[in-house]
């Protein structure tokens, strides 16, 4: 995906699924993908903001949530460092890692072998978490929470048929 910079303005990039063909070992999903509002539209000046789309393919009421563009900025900034930190933090714990792997551990040490059960889920959370949070980074727009609008006015937690690209 492409490397996402936030402007004052928003557009959203609502699919609408056009069909699904199911083979042997491969589902294939197939969008229809509109960019909704044309030229865009301001982002609230602060906090969120919920703005109603109509799916020009199917007609549904939709809803979704717009951040300002200094919170979504903060929010892109805060998955970035947090994943370089988690990515970095792999520098320390895998050499310490290996050293106490590497060494003869007394029978009943129970210290050294829950240093080394800790140093392993620390690595494990750099290594998945890490390049997961650089890739939220990289994809977040600020535009988010699609809803399904329903006849009474309330909102669904799950919208099927329709993501946001």
């Amino acid at each position: 995906m492409a490397r996402s910079s936030i402007g004052d303005r928003y557009v959203v990039s609502l699919g609408c699924r056009a069909s699904v063909e199911h083979g042997l070992t491969t589902t294939t999903v197939k969008w229809s993908v509109t960019h909704l509002p044309t030229g865009g539209a301001p982002r609230p000046k602060s906090g969120d903001q919920e703005i109603s789309l109509i799916c020009p393919r199917c007609t549904r009421a939709l809803a979704v949530r717009v951040e300002s563009a200094a919170r979504a900025r903060a929010k892109q900034l805060v998955h970035r460092g947090l994943g370089w930190l988690l990515l970095l933090s792999l520098l320390v714990t895998v050499p310490l890692l290996i050293d106490l792997g590497g060494r003869t551990v007394e029978e009943g040490d129970q210290r050294t072998t829950d240093t080394i059960g800790l140093l392993v889920a620390l690595a494990a959370a750099g290594a998945i978490v890490g390049p997961s949070l650089l890739f939220s980074a990289k994809v977040h727009s600020g535009v988010g929470k699609l809803r399904l609008v329903r006849d009474d006015g309330t909102k669904t937690a799950l919208v099927q048929g329709h993501r946001l690209f």
